[in-house]
């Protein structure tokens, strides 16, 4: 289960409550159920490069010029799963295979007709990513005859290298991290987020052994997407971060790629174009298009940690 959660929930793109979901339970996740039936309003597409706003028709051409797609999420957020299922259905996305952070690397969704339980068979936890949250998404990739894949680390696989600090990797995984070695200002802003992620609460000794899973989790989902050409990532926005993250750690080992990021992100109304503009900078070089929803009404996941 992934310990980034809350990827997006704190300026859309720290790394929010990896320590949080350690504390509460080591790789459980709790999120809220939603009704099957969601209706999606109030949502806009923008290219980041130039402040335009998009038609989804206008994304899907330039999706269907990338060798590999990086779809966001923030993963209680139901519309988010709503908006991919629809890039998903479309024609642009038939010949890609979809590669999935829910589930471990190196594990195929069956062809069993019970959704969920070819899900379980490849690693999906049912109960820490609160099935039917994300059935939208793997529904209609069943429906358009996408083949679906893992991508992520197993459970025993983050226990070793979180302990290890990134010393013992799965096979392959270092290889792939050590042509994308962050620099030191690189690594310094990944700290950062992570300590903002953390709510300023985790211990310093934790730094290096979370440092090392996120870029081994990163790492994996780079190398099943590399395996299964042209492809697309489903992932919290934190792992599709261009200068981070999966699109890094792929620019590094196979350069002639050619990659799209996209976030899915949370926003009230703008007040005017000049604090749309200011926000959308904001993520010059970190992604390609925003695709905005309106907040979700949630606790603050910090004050459980504050009152500690």
């Amino acid at each position: 289960m992934a310990l980034h959660f809350f990827y997006g929930l704190r300026h859309q793109r720290n790394l929010r409550f990896f320590l949080l979901l350690i504390v509460c339970t080591w790789w459980s996740v709790c999120l809220p159920a939603y009704a099957e039936e969601i209706t999606v309003s109030g949502e806009s597409l923008w290219s980041v490069q130039d402040g335009q706003n998009l038609t989804v028709a206008s994304l899907l051409k330039t999706l269907g010029q990338a060798d590999i797609v990086l779809l966001g999420e923030i993963h209680d957020n139901p519309h988010h799963h709503v908006l991919r299922g629809q890039l998903l259905s479309d024609a642009t996305m038939a010949k890609r295979s979809l590669i999935a952070e829910q589930m471990n690397a190196g594990q195929k969704a069956s062809d069993n007709p019970d959704l969920l339980g070819s899900l379980e068979q490849a690693g999906f936890d049912a109960d820490g990513w609160q099935w039917p949250l994300h059935e939208r998404v793997f529904s209609t990739a069943r429906e358009a005859g996408l083949d679906v894949y893992g991508g992520n680390i197993t459970t025993p696989q983050t226990r070793e290298i979180f302990k290890s600090k990134g010393n013992q990797l799965p096979e392959g995984l270092g290889a792939l991290l050590q042509k994308a070695a962050l620099g030191e200002d690189a690594l310094k802003q990944l700290r950062y987020e992570i300590d903002e992620g953390h709510c300023g609460a985790m211990p310093a000794s934790m730094f290096d052994g979370m440092l090392a899973v996120q870029r081994a989790r990163d790492a994996s989902m780079a190398a099943e997407l590399l395996k299964h050409l042209p492809s697309v990532l489903i992932a919290g926005n934190g792992h599709v971060w261009k200068h981070l993250g999966v699109p890094q750690i792929i620019r590094a080992n196979r350069p002639e790629l050619h990659t799209v990021s996209v976030l899915f992100l949370e926003h009230a109304v703008f007040a005017d174009d000049a604090e749309r503009i200011e926000w959308l900078e904001s993520f010059r070089g970190i992604a390609d298009f925003v695709w905005v929803t309106p907040a979700q009404q949630r606790p603050d996941p910090c004050l459980s940690l504050r009152k500690k």
